[in-house]
């Protein structure tokens, strides 16, 4: 192949770049989701991100990396698909619980070792599902067709047949999941290849919807986000705007009401309300309430919140917070940045971060929107490296969840 898989991370290394930390990494790992063609999302992968992994230390990274980790933090009720080592595949080490079931990846290398195909086939009588890695037909790849699940192609490798490893494996009755769809002309291509299913970004799977202006709802929604990230926050105008949108009113003081915020009392007064939650969870609600009519699945909300608290970690403060959920909120309704730009009056740093990714605030959106891409030459572009990244991304993903579900309480 001409380049590793963006699933390969465990078996390559990446230079640091120049936020690198000095110290020796911990295995983390990313999380990729693999979508159809309406965004509906089939599982997620969760790959180990490990700059500088010796090879026989591999295995019991990956061991110890599944060993401490609640799988459900990162994939709530989906499957998950991680990466196995021989000892998984020959049934000595135990596959981590997940309610959404667990699978496994498999490296190309398994058809090499001899015992591959007879632990291939274990894992088929023992239900578990596998998604073979880097297909190419390859010898011994297609014998083991009737015993995986899915197979992965990496539709970004040049000469590949790519439309002809599709109908091989989909005349086997495996299912396709294209990897490293990349460019704006990258989705489309994978699926005139026939493929099943596209790993990366739940937005990078949608056709390209026709921009359209804001309605009155939506300029009194950014509205509000413009005076929570003024410099000094005028609760009682916000309380003015949110007055005027019952729905929005009730669902601000069932917020911050809710077990979730523990308050010793009910609070009746919106200005009180505003105040308790404070800019960060009163901005997600009130972007929450604009997509919500929008939003097919808990998935959309969740991605969209995570790439926003991704921002923020890598950057350290609430600007980033804005440009990552901006960003995405652009990407979930059609509105174009500078519409949002326009209306919200963000400052011209932010401006310049989501119109052009330029900055500090630009390189790391473009950072956290590379790595929901899976695509590895990207993030190391903006001069983060990937496990920073994925660090961050893992940080953001938990409390994301959590804020999705008490905004959209069962």
């Amino acid at each position: 192949m001409s380049h590793p898989s963006s699933l390969s991370h465990a078996d390559t290394y990446a230079a640091p770049a120049k936020h690198a930390s000095e110290h020796a990494p911990t295995p983390v790992f990313s999380r990729l989701a693999i979508v159809d063609r309406r965004r509906q999302v089939l599982a997620y992968a969760l790959p180990i991100v490990t700059p500088s992994l010796e090879p026989e230390h591999r295995s019991e990274a990956l061991h110890q990396a599944y060993r401490t980790v609640d799988l459900e933090k990162y994939v709530a009720d989906r499957p998950a698909f991680i990466w196995s080592s021989p000892e998984m595949l020959a049934g000595e080490e135990s596959i981590p619980p997940s309610s959404g079931g667990v699978g496994l990846l498999l490296h190309p290398s398994i058809v090499r070792r001899a015992d591959g195909a007879e632990n291939v086939i274990a894992l088929r009588e023992r239900r578990v599902p596998s998604i073979l890695v880097d297909f190419a037909d390859e010898p011994g790849q297609r014998a083991l067709l009737p015993f995986v699940t899915h197979v992965m192609i990496d539709v970004s490798v040049a000469d590949l047949d790519v439309p002809g490893l599709v109908q091989i494996a989909q005349n086997a009755g495996v299912s396709v999941i294209a990897e490293n769809v990349q460019g704006k002309l990258g989705p489309a291509q994978a699926w005139s290849f026939g493929v099943d299913y596209i790993m990366g970004s739940i937005y990078q799977h949608t056709k390209p919807v026709e921009a359209r202006a804001l309605d009155a709802g939506e300029i009194q929604c950014l509205e509000v986000v413009r005076l929570l990230s003024a410099p000094e926050v005028d609760t009682g105008r916000i309380a003015e705007v949110l007055s005027s949108d019952p729905e929005m009113a009730v669902r601000v003081l069932h917020l911050v009401n809710s077990v979730a915020i523990g308050l010793p009392q009910r609070v009746d007064s919106l200005h009180h309300a505003i105040v308790m939650l404070g800019p960060t969870r009163l901005t997600t609600l009130v972007m929450a309430s604009l997509i919500s009519s929008r939003v097919q699945q808990m998935d959309a909300l969740w991605f969209l919140l995570a790439r926003a608290a991704a921002c923020r970690e890598l950057v350290g403060d609430d600007t980033g917070y804005t440009v990552g959920l901006l960003s995405a909120f652009s990407e979930e309704t059609g509105i174009p940045v500078h519409v949002l730009v326009e209306k919200a009056l963000v400052s011209q740093e932010v401006a310049a971060a989501l119109e052009s990714m330029e900055g500090p605030l630009g390189e790391t959106l473009a950072a956290v929107i590379a790595h929901e891409q899976g695509d590895s030459a990207a993030i190391a572009a903006t001069g983060w490296t990937e496990e920073q990244v994925a660090r961050a991304y893992l940080t953001a993903l938990p409390w994301a969840l959590e804020t999705v579900r008490q905004l959209n309480p069962a």
